[in-house]
């Protein structure tokens, strides 16, 4: 990367971010002259990434305040225009697009489309426009927590750049629960907003609302509730009451706070969000009633849209729910046959666990949902399962197990499930685990030792296979078990026994 005379640079702050990052700075290097991150104190490899990448890896350190790290990071940029990234967000679009967009630029600043999946590569989506591209020399950041581009001397003209978008991974489900992003972000957030109070009593909403979703995105429903009330929607300034609206609607939803949601919904109509958005969330509403027929007329009326906040609405980010609302009026063939569908595409968020039994209820189910789940759901897919009872899953395991590729999850996915696998399923198994050299997952070993977990017949015929096929280790716990068989179960533990250990059942007979 050339370090003097760059038209664009990226610019990252970053901490521990090995696992992403190189992803990231491989996808926008054709977009930029330059690279440059801005290191908080790692500890893993992110620096040693990042300079293999190019960049210009700079060691700074952390003050919790996103906006005074992204300006002493801008501080390093050469760029006359500079794209900031984060670590976890791949840049797709057009690189001669994107320049010649800025070449021709008459303002300061370009809001992108943020995308956001439940999965990594998938699931349901959620669509933003943020602002990320400025003109170095007209523009800096400000605030401790989404930090906005601001102008340096007051003023700030933006426009929208359509020529590339972000997909963000940061907020996959996964990638959430590992990281703890919720709590980090609500005591940011928090932060600022003492800071603020301690200058003024008057204090700007967007503080307030930055508390309030911090709060829902840690899963404190109740005091993002509380914070939101606070705000006068009187004096609420349009722009910062429509980003606030959806997640009050989360909020509300999680309390049963219906009256809330239904006001919010109301004034966000009267500042003029699309008549579409506002009707997905008064289907919400509806569904949290049980008033699936009056949800699903919502839901089917929707259209692709353009949000007040410039993001695109799509309708089909509300298929989950019409699926719901189909499938709880009795009409199974008709949802499974639609949620197939809707998986293939790779946008659906349904709960694995939902879409499993609801497939269930249709014929060749099992095997159909197995062939439409794209590749990037199958891991999340087995993730969530690997929980649930066999019994439940075991049709579409099996059906799964019929596909190229993924067998190495599947395994791991059904290894968890020896609690609730039967004696066949835990041999059948074991031995496709062992075929792929993963004994050490055998459900029959775990099954022969779960004391307490399993019966002590099952467990008897999973040592007597074990015993069968020479793993002799288990052989005293065998023998301990049939100590204390009484005289009225021998016959049904060798009848148990003997399709499966012929050898061990005729020399027990003989004994």
């Amino acid at each position: 990367m050339a370090e003097a005379h760059a038209f664009v640079t990226a610019s990252y702050i970053v901490k521990d971010e090995e696992e992403l990052l190189g992803a990231s700075l491989a996808a926008v290097t054709p977009f930029v002259d330059e690279i440059v991150v801005y290191d908080t104190g790692s500890t893993d490899a992110t620096t040693t990434i990042a300079r293999e990448h190019g960049a210009r890896v700079v060691e700074g350190y952390w003050d919790d305040d996103f906006g005074a790290a992204r300006n002493r990071a801008l501080e390093h940029c050469t760029g006359e225009w500079v794209l900031s990234v984060d670590a976890d967000e791949v840049v797709h679009g057009d690189p001669r697009a994107f320049r010649r967009s800025l070449h021709l630029a008459t303002t300061d600043s370009f809001a992108l489309e943020v995308v956001s999946s439940s999965y990594a590569d998938g699931g349901a989506e959620h669509r933003a426009m943020v602002a990320r591209v400025l003109r170095r020399s007209h523009c800096r950041f400000e605030g401790m927590l989404h930090e906005m581009i601001v102008g340096r001397w007051g003023q700030l003209s933006q426009a929208q750049n359509s020529t590339i978008f972000l997909r963000h991974y940061g907020y996959t489900d996964v990638y959430m629960k590992e990281r703890n992003k919720g709590a980090r972000n609500l005591a940011l957030a928090e932060a600022a907003l003492a800071k603020a109070r301690s200058r003024s009593r008057d204090v700007a909403p967007d503080l307030v609302i930055n508390v309030a979703r911090s709060a829902t995105l840690a899963g404190d429903h109740a005091k993002a509730m509380a914070t939101f009330a606070s705000l006068d929607l009187d004096r609420l300034p349009e722009g910062s009451g429509l980003i606030a609206g959806p997640t009050v609607l989360v909020s509300a939803l999680a309390t049963d706070d219906l009256v809330t949601a239904r006001r919010w919904i109301d004034r966000m109509e009267s500042w003029g969000e699309s008549k579409h958005v506002c009707a997905a969330m008064r289907a919400q509403v509806l569904m949290a009633e049980k008033d699936w027929e009056g949800a699903e007329t919502l839901l089917r009326g929707l259209e692709d849209d353009v949000q007040r906040t410039s993001a695109q609405f799509r309708a089909d980010a509300y298929t989950d729910q019409l699926i719901t609302c189909i499938a709880r009026q009795g009409r199974g063939a008709e949802a499974a046959d639609l949620l197939l569908s809707h998986v293939a595409s790779g946008r659906s968020g349904i709960s694995p666990v939902s879409a499993v039994l609801l497939v269930g209820e249709t014929p060749d189910g099992a095997r159909r949902l197995a062939a439409a789940l794209p590749d990037a759901l199958v891991k999340p897919f087995l993730a969530q399962l690997q929980t649930v009872r066999a019994e439940v899953t075991g049709e579409f395991c099996e059906a799964l197990w019929g596909r190229d590729g993924h067998r190495p999850a599947l395994l791991a996915a059904v290894a968890k499930q020896w609690p609730s696998l039967t004696v066949e399923d835990a041999l059948k198994w074991s031995l496709r685990l062992r075929e792929a050299g993963l004994e050490d997952l055998c459900p029959l070993r775990r099954i022969a030792t779960a004391v307490g977990r399993r019966d002590t017949l099952t467990r008897i015929v999973c040592a007597g296979i074990l015993h069968e096929i020479g793993e002799q280790q288990f052989t005293p716990v065998l023998e301990a078990m049939l100590a204390v068989v009484p005289d009225a179960q021998v016959d049904t533990v060798l009848t148990s026994l003997r399709p499966y250990a012929p050898t061990l059942t005729a020399s027990l007979v003989h004994a």
